[in-house]
């Protein structure tokens, strides 16, 4: 009984400390406003989505995030707009598939990187079954890719303890990041060409495939950023009872 007691306060803390966290990096880093979208911006913040995801799993780290995230949208109202309320689960679906991804365990005796990659598929799914997504299927290189290391970081068991440890740091890292950004441009697609009808499918294809080499280096530095940080992190805290998911 009493443990449970310390565990319940302990979480209690880490969702408190680590909300505030983020929604104090909200307030201090600046958005990029998105190409082609009037009003929407990317939040850098989201390269922490994976070292939530890493220090907190599945159920605290998106939490973190998503309460971080309302307290930021709270006291900072101007900052945000109508959009970034459809878009608030970005963020906290980034740190749930990196989660997955990292975690070697299973959920229901289904790895749980399989459960990363379902995530994708269903996002996927709905980005073919738009009229904007059939004529830029060519953007979801980026997201193909992260489902191939998903896969990669799963299915391969050969190479030395150091090799799987970074490929699985590298496939969290990078899964997380563009889950973020498969969602927000999912949800783009949905609120612009379907909700308001305000863009043509023809205008949203040009401006997502002029996008495609700045969203390389735009997820790319965040993906760097991630794993560089995240590695280390794993590193000085593997053991701790701090650290959520189960690597090795």
């Amino acid at each position: 009984m009493r443990r449970g007691v310390r565990k319940l306060s302990l979480d209690v803390a880490l969702l408190a400390s680590f909300s505030a966290l983020y929604m104090v990096v909200l307030k201090i880093l600046p958005g990029i406003p998105a190409i082609g979208f009037p009003g929407v911006k990317i939040e850098i913040a989201i390269a922490l989505s994976p070292i939530y995801g890493l220090i907190l799993g599945h159920v605290l780290g998106p939490a973190s995030l998503l309460i971080g995230t309302l307290m930021a949208m709270t006291l900072l109202p101007g900052k945000y707009t109508l959009f970034n309320y459809v878009t608030i689960f970005a963020a906290p679906l980034g740190a749930l598939t990196s989660s997955l991804t990292f975690d070697r365990g299973r959920l229901l005796g289904i790895p749980k990187w399989v459960y990363a990659a379902g995530i994708y598929g269903v996002m996927l799914a709905f980005w073919y079954a738009t009229d904007v997504g059939r004529l830029t299927a060519i953007f979801t290189i980026y997201y193909l890719a992260a489902v191939a290391l998903v896969l990669a970081s799963g299915i391969l068991g050969s190479g030395g303890r150091i090799g799987r440890l970074v490929l699985r740091i590298l496939a969290g890292s990078a899964s997380g990041v563009f889950a973020d950004h498969l969602y927000g441009s999912l949800a783009a697609i949905i609120v612009f060409r379907y909700v308001l009808g305000s863009l043509e499918p023809e205008a949203m294809a040009a401006w997502y495939l002029a996008a495609i080499p700045v969203v390389g280096v735009e997820r790319g530095i965040m993906i760097i950023f991630s794993f560089a940080v995240a590695l280390n992190l794993y590193l000085l805290l593997r053991g701790s009872r701090y650290l959520r998911v189960r690597m090795e």
